[in-house]
């Protein structure tokens, strides 16, 4: 379990979504990191239950960790938690993951036919969830590539498309494979995706082993492709990535896979697109926690829409959380709710990350649509 170095500053309790939205202080970083040290110290004070719940109750977003002076990793510390205590959350949320490809393609029609009764009560907002994103309302596709750039004409890549776009919206992947394409680069593996999962949700779930056998493949993968550069589409997927570093043969080639990772958005610079009359007035975006400083999915669509997006202030969480949806859903729903009071009344929301996506679509207001922003980029001749 990660050390506990808290110097009691309370700078953890100013970004924690789950406070903020609750009110409630046992909630906040802090006390999870002193009660999560206590345990370890005294494994026997908190019966199995009352452990997994506590176990529950963090979104992950890791802002906590991206603010404390000390360096204090509470996700981590949950994770740790989580690992002593799965229960059948942590079975089902482990079996949703590492299945996806089974569970995630059929996830519509399962969530269709299998009956309100037979489907686990916890289980059945995110089936929710990905059949909304699966099959339901999207937005228009009113932004056209004028003229493309150059810059990166004749580079090779790898696309990590992320299990949604994979499984569930393979149009992502083939909208990102066009622009990929328009951009002049040799993607390595157009034919043939070998990654698997980033392996975040696994990782923040407490499923570490499984997370390991994730990224020492990914790692493998991309040596044998001869260490190219990893495009991504999804910010939480690439901050999974980013994490495989740590686990690099030696610092040398730990940078270059930091270097490797690269956002699609990023690479769209100089690219030029024209917006079409009749795109909606007033766009919202949503920042996922998972993206660093340079978010450059906003970047790009600040560049595109300009007057047309609108962005909250501050970074309010969708409320997602990972296994959390599983563990303790109704703990988490007011963190969504004050996301889209943030949001205000748009049109459209747009975001960067598959997980924000799905939790959008399905908490989304009547009239408002939702959607990765690659949804909004019209066909590409090839």
């Amino acid at each position: 379990m990660a050390d506990n170095n808290c110097i009691l500053c309370g700078k953890c309790m100013e970004v924690c979504p789950l406070l903020r939205a609750t009110g409630r202080e046992e909630l906040s970083p802090r006390a999870k990191a002193d009660l999560a040290a206590l345990l370890r110290s005294e494994p026997g004070l908190l019966n199995q239950k009352s452990a997994a719940q506590l176990a529950g109750l963090c979104l992950g977003c890791g802002r906590c960790k991206e603010k404390c002076p000390q360096g204090v990793d509470v996700p981590a510390m949950v994770a740790s938690l989580r690992a002593a205590h799965p229960g059948f959350a942590g079975w089902l949320w482990k079996t949703w993951l590492k299945r996806a490809r089974e569970l995630w393609s059929g996830t519509g029609m399962a969530a269709r036919l299998m009956p309100d009764t037979f489907q686990p009560e916890k289980l059945a907002p995110m089936l929710k969830a990905l059949t909304l994103l699966k099959s339901g309302d999207r937005p228009g596709r009113f932004a056209r590539v004028d003229e493309f750039s150059h810059t990166h004409r004749g580079k090779t890549a790898l696309l990590f498309s992320g299990c949604t776009a994979r499984f569930v919206r393979p149009d992502w992947q083939n909208t990102a494979l066009a622009l990929m394409h328009g951009l002049g680069m040799d993607v390595a593996n157009r034919r043939k995706d070998r990654f698997r999962c980033c392996g975040i949700g696994l990782a923040g779930a407490g499923f570490a082993k499984d997370a390991a056998e994730m990224r020492t493949h990914n790692l493998e993968t991309w040596r044998k492709a001869g260490k190219p550069m990893i495009v991504t589409l999804c910010a939480s997927c690439h901050a999974g990535l980013a994490d495989h570093a740590r686990h690099a043969q030696n610092e040398e080639e730990a940078a270059h896979w930091l270097d490797s990772i690269t956002p699609l958005s990023e690479l769209l610079r100089g690219t030029r697109f024209v917006v079409s009359e009749d795109a909606p007035l007033r766009i919202g975006y949503h920042r996922p926690c998972h993206v660093d400083k340079n978010d450059c999915d906003h970047m790009f669509l600040a560049g595109l829409l300009e007057e047309r997006l609108h962005v909250p202030n501050g970074r309010d969480c969708c409320g997602f959380g990972g296994i959390m949806r599983l563990r303790a859903p109704d703990t988490a729903d007011p963190v969504n709710a004050l996301c889209w009071q943030g949001l205000g009344n748009p049109d459209l929301v747009l975001t960067g990350c598959s997980a924000c996506a799905a939790q959008l679509g399905a908490t989304a207001p009547a009239g408002t649509l939702t959607g990765h922003w690659l949804e909004i980029i019209a066909d590409i001749p090839q």
